[in-house]
């Protein structure tokens, strides 16, 4: 139906007033001029609030067609658009009135569009209750068909990888199957950056979005109880800055709009585990110009979870293939072999090392039964496998380390190595197979060889080295003894020929003779603690530190010695005699080298180590110097101090003593005055030589 200008000029205000229902004239531009009493009186209670305003400003649209849609039917194409459910509240009664409308286009003479009637019928209480009837029907079958829509997306992007397309998806199916034209779906990334991905936005729009921040501030902001609808975050324009930020700015004029301004936003969270925000959802333009509700929001909510779940899979599905991979070029890179079974014992993994290592494809080893290469007889290569597995089920830890095999290599030949190994269980906890790490161990079988044999050389030139000192040391002393002898009868029978100086020179010969056959006594007493064998027992060291005291009971006398030690010292493993020579050294050393402005004071003590035992020996002697606490332990290196006395043998061979122990000697100064030596034992007898 269309209205001619016949028509439509020769009808006056009063026969349009006495039409029962509403009825509006509005013109080419949308702007209604006329409007009739039974339409002001029902719904708008004066013409003010209605002339000159647009009519989309004044009536609203269905959920299925926007203003802007009717009214390019009616001014381009000339057609009558009817509107079926339509509900507004009246200004008067504050009453919600039903009604149905029917856009009918005006032509002028000249053919051209002129504007357009609207004509109001106004639902009866049965017709009003049918409308709402049908109009609740409507709502749940849309939004039914919203959820199947948004459901069977959900399904098709929840466990996709590629986290761009799950954006992209996102976006498009809600700009397709919601009420929104414009939108971007936003996750969150380290340092306030966001990855996003839009619909119905211009690219320029999206590199200004790109380029925005997102921050806690602005979370706070946004996302206030004051906008809170349903799950979502509806802000009305003006509400605060942040959304210039994050929101899109409309397209839309507000004539397009309901009462839904074009500033106005909303924002739907996206939540991942934990309830910890990783991004959200901002739409605008909706397309009936409405603002929305929590009822109409319910399938978007729905899709948004379901959107933020496969947003957080894919993240999590992504860095499980980036780890995976990485893991991959580790494990190839590895000189190493890394092998993997069921629980059968049938090879399921076999890494690159273990192809450089044994000359395997994988497609000639994997499938088959590890047992199989751990020995040429299968019966002794099964035995094997089971009690790698039975050591397995057997440790605390599931695991065993350094286990030495023998592994068949393709060529034939057999290759030495070491495996370590754990089990692989299931999430039920049942034993799904095993992996191990092998590592080739014929260069360390080699090295080990050589070393030994040099260790071997070594030795035998160590004992020739300590038999020839030794002898060296005890045939020496014959002749100092001759030579003693006949300086001595010099002495007695020539003393008066002689004459004082002849008598200087044979005492000078004999002090000589007496230190070089002191040196060389100490070179057998140090060669004695290098070779003779250790007798090792459980020693008390309390009664062995008593004998030693007891020893040098004279000289503690003479000194007015203080010595300190505890009721009890440790029993340990040791040769009782040597270890008894290594604190009778430390001992007298503390008592000679004693400083003559103060009273000397010995302290004896231990401390217990996890797998040790420390002896100390303190003083507040004359000390030593931190550059000497090595050199002192050296053959012959005295102290570089007025009035020490000895050749500097003492600490030598209680080096030695100690260092066969499989312990170690070492001294420190003291901050106040004097030093104190320590010495370490092992607590288990396999530690000891």
């Amino acid at each position: 139906m269309v209205v001619r200008p016949k028509v439509s000029f020769h009808l006056s205000g009063d026969v349009l007033d006495a039409v029962l229902d509403g009825l509006l004239i509005v013109d080419e531009t949308g702007r209604i001029v006329f409007v009739n009493q039974f339409a002001r009186t029902r719904l708008f209670g004066n013409l003010d609030a209605v002339l000159d305003r647009e009519v989309w400003e004044v009536l609203p649209s269905t959920g299925q067609t926007s203003w802007q849609e009717v009214w390019e039917r009616v001014s381009q194409r000339l057609q009558q658009v009817r509107l079926d459910f339509l509900s507004l509240e009246s200004v008067e009664s504050k009453q919600v009135l039903f009604f149905d409308a029917t856009v009918i286009p005006r032509i002028g003479i000249d053919g051209e569009f002129k504007g357009a009637v609207c004509l109001l019928h106004f639902a009866s209480p049965a017709e009003k209750l049918a409308m709402e009837v049908e109009a609740a029907k409507e709502t749940i079958e849309r939004q039914l068909r919203q959820l199947e829509e948004f459901s069977a997306i959900g399904d098709e992007i929840v466990g996709e990888t590629d986290l761009g397309h799950v954006l992209k998806r996102v976006a498009e199916a809600i700009r397709e199957h919601s009420n929104f034209s414009r939108v971007v779906v936003s996750r969150f990334l380290d340092g306030g950056q966001r990855e996003i991905a839009c619909a119905g936005i211009s690219e320029q729009e999206e590199r200004i979005l790109r380029a925005h921040k997102w921050s806690e501030r602005l979370s706070e902001e946004l996302f206030h109880d004051r906008f809170r609808i349903g799950h979502s975050y509806y802000v009305p324009h003006g509400s605060t800055d942040a959304t210039r930020l994050l929101g899109i700015e409309s397209k839309a004029s507000p004539g397009q709009m309901q009462d839904w301004h074009p500033k106005d936003f909303l924002f739907i969270p996206l939540y991942g585990r934990g309830r910890k925000m990783i991004g959200m959802i901002s739409v605008d333009d909706p397309k009936n110009g409405r603002a929305p509700t929590a009822e109409t929001l319910r399938p978007l909510e729905l899709f948004a979870a379901q959107a933020a779940r496969a947003i957080e899979e894919a993240q999590l599905k992504k860095e499980l293939l980036e780890t995976k991979d990485n893991l991959r070029r580790l494990i190839d890179s590895t000189p190493d072999a890394i092998i993997a079974t069921d629980s059968h014992g049938v090879i399921t993994f076999y890494s690159d090392g273990a192809q450089r290592m044994f000359g395997y494809l994988p497609n000639e080893i994997v499938g088959k039964h590890i047992w199989e290469y751990y020995a040429a007889e299968p019966q002794q290569g099964r035995q094997r496998a089971r009690g790698i597995m039975q050591a397995l089920l057997d440790s605390p830890t599931e695991t065993i380390t350094e286990k030495v095999l023998d592994f068949r290599k393709k060529d034939g030949g057999w290759v030495p190595i070491t495996v370590s190994a754990g089990l692989l269980r299931n999430e039920s906890g049942e034993v799904v197979g095993t992996i191990g790490v092998a590592r080739d161990i014929s260069e360390d079988i080699k090295l080990r060889r050589q070393i030994m044999e040099k260790n071997r050389k070594l030795e035998a030139k160590n004992r020739e080295l300590e038999e020839f000192v030794y002898v060296a040391s005890h045939d020496l002393q014959a002749p100092l003894v001759s030579i003693q002898g006949f300086a001595t009868k010099l002495t007695r029978k020539y003393k008066g020929i002689l004459g004082a100086e002849g008598l200087h020179y044979l005492s000078r010969l004999n002090a000589n003779v007496s230190r070089m056959s002191l040196l060389l006594k100490s070179l057998l007493e140090l060669s004695r603690a290098s070779t003779i064998a250790l007798q090792k027992t459980a020693t008390d060291l309390s009664q062995v530190v008593e004998d030693v005291l007891e020893d040098y009971a004279a000289l503690i006398k003479e000194s007015h010695a203080v010595v300190l030690r505890p009721s009890r010292l440790p029993v340990v493993h040791c040769d009782e005699v040597q270890i008894a020579q290594v604190l009778s050294n430390l001992v007298g050393n503390a008592l000679r080298y004693r400083a003559q402005d103060r009273r000397p004071i010995v302290e004896i003590g231990s401390l217990e180590k996890e797998d040790r035992y420390l002896i100390y020996v303190r003083d507040n002697g004359i000390g030593i110097d931190e550059s000497d606490c090595e050199t002192v332990f050296r053959p012959f290196r005295r102290l570089r101090k007025k009035g020490t006395e000895g050749i500097g043998i003492g600490l030598s061979i209680a080096k030695r003593i100690v260092e066969r122990h499989r312990g170690r000697i070492w001294a420190e100064p003291n901050k106040d005055a004097g030093c104190t030596f320590y010495f370490e034992l092992p607590k288990r007898q396999g530690e000891s030589g």
